[in-house]
């Protein structure tokens, strides 16, 4: 319904009930701190008793949460993922935190055991992998380097152009060089070469090994030949897989049995968290701490109460504000108008002296969504997919708001549907009687009512928005000011419609020639209201030339709502031709054709569905942002972020 009033406030708490006291205050999410002006105060040091358990404890979750049992989708819509828990529930677990010290030490003893073989393990596989390579070596690797000579394993990657194996290479090379070897081939681009042990010598065949491309390995580990060491270390891996296979299994058990209390212990520990980082941020005296903040007005006696039913020595103190300084915003609404918050946010929080514009842009939003989609089948799938979630599934607060949202939008769209014939694309002609007697518009046979209705609406809501500009003006004291700046468009935009309905012979009290020259008299205050800021005659007359060149853009602000009738007649088509394709594919004389036919009309309807949906929000909510929200807000404020306690893991309930 309106920005939330907010209040500039210094909290003022008695040293030995600052945690209680932000405790009350997180629980009620109704301060937003910033840091404190110290002025004569002092900083004041506390450390977070559980700092180093914290971050241990999320730690665990992060790396529990693989091996956590996995839970159906179905069962996690139906009974949610989160655990409901009472305020004293929670203080309980708050006083059992010293619990989890004994859980995180058990876990970091499967994790340093989990570290240790998947090493071994790597290591492990680095030499079987290696040591399969070599195979087919004769040669003991213990023998590789002994005093008289001494043995290169080479390797090469041939490319395809190479016809010559690596031996054959090797072998010519050295020939060249007059270097005694003794090749050992295991493969074409592996070969072990045996050389008198001489430094200055295998220095050389080096250089030599690597201006062929190919590279000197560095040898297996082990005594024996790489066929008997193979062996060996199959058997080692088959052992480490096996007690990486347990430990697996341990780390399933254990996140089976821990990891909730783990994940309740890591989210309440953050909230005191939360509250031991804002106390950074404070000044202290002798005797209290004291923090800044912006206060939620509504929810002030709500908190004072709370402290002192709990004997809290604590105190708001409002403060006048900054020169130029913004409140951060807040908006609160109906039930029924919360859900269209959702398209608000998206835009962004209005200025803190701006109108709230979701309660105007509601009912706005809910018709132009009909508008786009205009499909009684697609609303009605929308309706029972929203009744779905909010009636069976346990779903966060936002989730609800946002599957409500769906259900208003869709019964805009049956309503819509209903009155332009659409019905799962099928042709108008073959509907029933009944149905026909509803049907008030044929947007494709004939497209023009629509076109005429959606810019009808666009008038309309443009006149709205200069209507609650005015009355923004003078929530501000502006109110003369208002109605200079949009009285005389208002009058335009009003004779202009009662001109279009004379012609239309639709009225008659006053004639078209009298009606045209009211016109040029609101033109003529249009000018003269432009112009009145300028200080000098020139810039006068700049000001009003500009506020006449604003009727462009009015113009085509309301030519923008045409896109209301392109997007009902996409919907429409789409949906015919998934019916004609469908159609194309049916035979009455084969069976496999009804299942072909059913699954083209499932297909391409949900995504139909999908795609139009889609493009009804986005459309429906550029015409607030674009063409309305700019007649009567000024800016964009900072949204209010109160110390608050997450949910991601448990859900507050009441006791």
């Amino acid at each position: 319904m309106s920005v939330v009033p907010m209040q500039k406030v210094r909290l003022s708490v008695h040293t030995a009930d600052v945690d209680v006291a932000l405790g009350i205050v997180q629980r009620v999410s109704a301060v937003e701190f910033i840091p404190t002006e110290m002025g004569d105060m002092r900083e004041i040091r506390l450390s977070f008793p559980y700092a180093e358990l914290l971050p241990r404890i999320q730690h665990a979750v992060q790396f529990l949460e693989v091996y956590a049992p996995k839970v159906g989708l179905w069962r996690t819509l139906r009974e949610g993922s989160r655990t409901d828990l009472t305020e004293k529930d929670i203080k309980k677990r708050i006083q059992n935190t010293d619990v989890m010290l004994p859980l995180v030490e058990d876990f970091e003893t499967l994790q340093v055991e989990f570290a240790e073989v998947t090493e071994k393990k790597r290591l492990l596989e680095e030499q079987h992998d290696l040591l399969l390579v070599w195979k087919k070596l004769p040669i003991k690797l213990s023998k590789l380097n002994t005093k008289r000579t001494k043995t290169l394993l080479v390797e090469k990657h041939f490319s395809t152009k190479e016809v010559d194996s690596l031996k054959q290479l090797l072998e010519t090379a050295l020939l060249e060089k007059s270097i005694p070897n003794l090749i050992t081939e295991v493969s074409d681009n592996a070969v072990a070469v045996t050389l008198v042990k001489d430094n200055e010598l295998i220095s050389q065949v080096e250089k030599l090994i690597a201006s062929l491309n190919a590279e000197v390995i560095t040898p297996p580990q082990g005594e024996e030949t790489p066929d008997v060491e193979f062996v060996a270390v199959s058997d080692k891996l088959a052992k480490v897989k096996n007690e990486l296979a347990l430990l697996h299994d341990q780390a399933e058990h254990f996140a089976m049995t821990h990891i909730k209390p783990l994940q309740i212990a890591g989210e309440i520990l953050s909230w005191q968290k939360a509250r031991f980082d804002i106390v950074h941020d404070a000044g202290a005296t002798r005797y209290t701490v004291v923090f800044d903040g912006w206060l939620n007005e509504s929810k002030r006696e709500a908190i004072e109460a709370e402290f002192e039913r709990q004997n809290v020595a604590a105190m708001f103190i409002e403060r006048a504000l900054d020169k130029d300084e913004q409140p951060p915003v807040d908006i609160v609404n109906s039930p029924f108008v919360q859900p269209f918050e959702a398209v608000t946010r998206l835009y962004g929080m209005p200025g803190y002296r701006d109108l709230d514009p979701t309660v105007f842009l509601a009912g706005f939003f809910f018709l132009f969504f009909g508008l786009s989609l205009t499909d009684v089948g697609y609303g009605l799938f929308l309706m029972v997919a929203s009744a779905v979630i909010l009636t069976w599934f346990k779903v966060t607060q936002p989730i609800r708001l946002f599957a409500k949202l769906l259900l208003f939008v869709g019964f805009a769209t049956v309503l819509v549907g209903a009155l332009f014939g659409g019905y799962l694309g099928i042709d108008p002609k073959l509907l029933p009687e009944s149905l026909k007697a509803i049907q008030m518009f044929d947007p494709i046979g004939n497209p023009l009512p629509v076109f005429y209705l959606a810019l009808g609406l666009g008038v309309f809501q443009v006149m709205v928005g200069m209507l609650v500009k005015i009355y923004s003006d003078h929530k501000q004291g502006r109110l003369v000011e208002g109605v200079m700046d949009q009285g005389p468009w208002l009058l335009v935009f009003s004779l202009a419609l009662l001109y279009l309905a004379t012609s239309l012979e639709y009225v008659s009290f006053l004639s078209l020639g009298q009606i045209t020259n009211l016109i040029y008299v609101g033109i003529v205050l249009i000018i003269l209201s432009s112009g009145r800021k300028g200080e000098t005659i020139f810039a006068k007359i700049k000001d009003a030339l500009s506020g006449l060149y604003s009727s462009i853009g009015y113009f085509s602000d309301i030519l923008s709502y045409s896109r209301l009738l392109a997007l009902g007649l996409a919907t429409t088509a789409l949906a015919f031709a998934v019916n004609m394709i469908a159609g194309m594919v049916f035979d009455k004389e084969s069976y496999i054709t009804y299942v072909i036919a059913g699954i083209i009309l499932i297909i391409g309807h949900l995504f139909t569905l999908a795609v139009n949906t889609l493009g009804a929000f986005i459309h429906s909510a550029r015409l607030q942002f674009v063409e309305f929200f700019g007649k009567f807000i000024a800016g964009t404020g900072k949204e209010f972020a109160p110390l608050s306690r997450t949910e991601k893991h448990l859900t507050i309930v009441d006791d």
